[in-house]
């Protein structure tokens, strides 16, 4: 090989590896929390608080149009729960349901507009739940999907490079591609084999 192409996949291996590391242990714990959900259990938490809006609120909200309704539910909601944009939004003549999704939870609001009952449930499915949801950038935003790319990039650098590296000591090491050639073929066997 190349010394200059080995000295680069030298330093692009050992750089992947420390820039990748944390993150590469992250998403191997949580492929064993995802692959094995009976070994953990639920941590489940239920949160509930419930208000009557002012009549004066109320009123205004009911005249207003869809628009001025959802600016004027926001703020209240960002006022009262530090609540932002909702992920969904069901409503109809009786009722306004907002839900708001993130990784490991949901928190759901529930607008009555004939009374001015505001209600509010956040679920909390534990610890767990958050890191499997984080894995799979379920609800997560778009910072953490982005992260989810860069990590694998980094996984992919250390792979190509070590394969590089191998191909540099393989000389020394007789068992080398007896290791890669198994590595490859195992999972495509099982593949084959085992999976429906």
């Amino acid at each position: 090989m190349n010394p200059a192409l080995a000295k680069a996949s030298r330093t692009v291996h050992w750089v992947s590896s420390a820039v990748g590391l944390a993150s590469l242990v992250f998403f191997s714990i949580t492929g064993i929390t995802l692959n094995h959900p009976d070994w953990f259990s639920a941590q489940r938490s239920v949160y509930s608080e419930a208000v009557t809006l002012s009549p004066d609120w109320l009123a205004r909200f009911q005249v207003a149009d869809e628009v001025a309704r959802l600016g004027a539910l926001s703020g209240e909601l960002q006022r009262r729960w530090q609540l932002d944009v909702p992920r969904n939004i069901d409503r109809d003549e009786f009722e306004w349901v907002l839900d708001y999704q993130r990784p490991g939870g949901l928190t759901t609001v529930v607008l009555d507009i004939e009374t001015g009952d505001l209600s509010l449930e956040r679920v909390d499915d534990g610890m767990i739940a958050l890191i499997n949801d984080l894995h799979k950038g379920r609800h997560s935003g778009t910072a953490w999907m982005y992260l989810i790319d860069v990590v694998s990039v980094t996984c992919l650098l250390f792979a190509v490079t070590g394969l590089l590296l191998l191909f540099v000591h393989a000389g020394k090491r007789r068992s080398t591609w007896p290791l890669v050639g198994l590595g490859t073929v195992l999972p495509l066997a099982l593949y084959w084999v085992f999976v429906p």
